[in-house]
């Protein structure tokens, strides 16, 4: 095997390491090949994005993900001309029809009713499809039942998938139109989004998981809520009081501004909560049918069904014997091999991005709003503070969130490469965060902001020398995290 990481096309690649510690099981990578390209192409036409959507390959199965362009070719390595690109912007028909997409956008603000039909009904419904798969045994099945619940199962994951895709336009544009427009006001990302600062209510906060939902992970190999035993969730504390932005912002754009903060504010809690009803629910109901699969199959251990692709278990069921458990086991291993690789965080020349003062000035906002949401999620150069005094306590280093459940002490300061949704209950319990990757609109930012807790987010070298259980200082002002002296 190439033991190198190489680009897998044309163009520039990004890792996409804030969401994937390593390598991804064969059936997550084709579920997700499947989702994200549709998922995000149609918010990006809808919304008058500068992009025409998302490719997915995968590189010793770490996942890479590049913007596909409007128009021209997309391995540039600088910037087109401005006049070519005012030009194009103004005569090539998908530059025109993005032009009037944006310009939609920004006058309706679509994302609004979006939010209002989630939590009034969609959520619901979502709620209701989830259960009725949770519903059913998966044991109590015969081979031909349970090959078509898997079946039903992979087919509620990748609609649940392209649509939590799709609602990237509703629950990321317009935090990032916020940040852009403060960009323009010369006020920093940074200092911009402590206006979002308990934009979660408690009630979604504190809601206790579905039993199917994962929580350790996204990738079929996490576990579920019910099969961690003995957990319990840890209650949110206060909300943190946003910051008012009037004072930096001139008094003629405060009914702007005011529009933009009420825009993310509702953006924030329909972030996370979406992806647990599309996203974790559906997925931890798949790997129930998986693993229900694998206990009934010759395999060396019943994980390993995991390691198999659906349509595979499907004919194992069916009564082949192919993959064979040597191969099964096999995949594992080399999964785990392939997980142990430090991937790069980028492959591929670096992105060409058109000078947006080139363009009209709807969809020059609308490309600024998804550039700053996506090199937010990210992360820069520069690690991210978030908080305003330096805190000092034991460190936990650990990048699972179920082994953090069962070695967090209240108080620790956790030291990981990156959250999700399913560190939500663990983060409880800390008083400090690092990553080694993400940005201000990572989810541990997010979380560090809700919570009221210091972070050091996105500093790649913050586990250096650190172990558990030695006392470490984090200090936000200064973007640090080192044993306390």
């Amino acid at each position: 095997m190439n033991d190198e990481f190489r680009a897998p096309g044309r163009g520039g690649w990004m890792l996409l390491g804030d969401h994937f510690a390593g390598a991804l099981t064969a059936e997550y990578q084709r579920i997700y090949a499947e989702t994200c390209p549709p998922g995000m192409a149609s918010y990006m036409e809808r919304y008058g994005v500068l992009a025409r959507g998302i490719d997915v390959a995968f590189v010793h199965g770490h996942l890479y993900i590049a913007p596909v362009p409007l128009a021209g070719p997309r391995e540039m390595r600088r910037p087109p001309p401005q006049a070519l690109v005012w030009l194009m912007a103004r005569v090539h028909p998908a530059f025109r029809t993005r032009t009037r997409a944006a310009r939609r956008t920004l006058a309706e603000r679509p994302w609004r009713a979006v939010n209002d039909n989630w939590f009034a009904a969609e959520r619901a419904q979502w709620a209701d499809r989830n259960r009725a798969l949770q519903d059913v045994d998966p044991s109590s099945l015969d081979d031909a039942a349970l090959r078509e619940h898997l079946g039903a199962c992979r087919a509620n994951v990748v609609a649940g998938y392209t649509r939590h895709l799709e609602m990237h336009g509703d629950d990321l544009l317009p935090i990032g139109l916020l940040l852009a427009r403060c960009a323009e006001w010369d006020i920093d990302a940074a200092t911009a989004s402590r206006a979002l600062a308990g934009a979660t209510p408690h009630e979604i906060a504190a809601a206790e998981p579905a039993d199917w939902q994962l929580v350790t992970g996204y990738d079929l190999d996490s576990l579920a809520w019910c099969e961690l035993h003995g957990i319990k969730r840890a209650e949110p504390g206060p909300a943190p009081a946003p910051l008012d932005l009037h004072p930096l912002v001139a008094p003629e754009h405060h009914d702007e501004l005011e529009k933009l903060v009420l825009d993310a504010r509702m953006a924030v809690p329909l972030r996370d909560d979406n992806g647990v009803f599309t996203g974790a629910w559906p997925m931890g109901l798949l790997r129930r049918a998986m693993l229900e699969a694998g206990r009934r199959l010759t395999l060396h251990d019943t994980n390993d069904a995991l390691e198999l692709t659906v349509a595979e278990l499907d004919r194992r069921l069916s009564g082949s014997s192919e993959p064979s458990a040597d191969a099964a086991a096999a995949r594992a291993l080399a999964r785990a091999a392939d997980s142990a690789r430090s991937a790069p965080a980028s492959l591929g020349p670096d992105f060409a991005i058109p000078p947006l003062t080139a363009l009209p000035r709807a969809l020059a906002l609308m490309g600024a709003a998804q550039l700053a949401a996506a090199d937010n999620m990210r992360g820069t150069e520069t690690a991210v503070g978030i908080g305003d005094h330096p805190y000092t306590g034991r460190a936990l280093v650990v990048d699972d969130a179920s082994e953090a459940f069962d070695l967090i002490e209240p108080g620790d300061v956790i030291i990981t490469q990156s959250t999700s949704p399913t560190w939500n209950a663990v983060l409880g319990y800390a008083g400090a965060l690092v990553t080694t990757s993400g940005g201000l609109l990572s989810h541990a930012a997010v979380l560090a902001r809700e919570l009221g807790i210091p972070a050091l987010i996105g500093e790649p070298n913050a586990r250096l020398g650190m172990t558990t259980g030695m006392l470490v200082t984090v200090d936000p002002g200064n973007r640090t995290v080192a044993r306390a002296s």
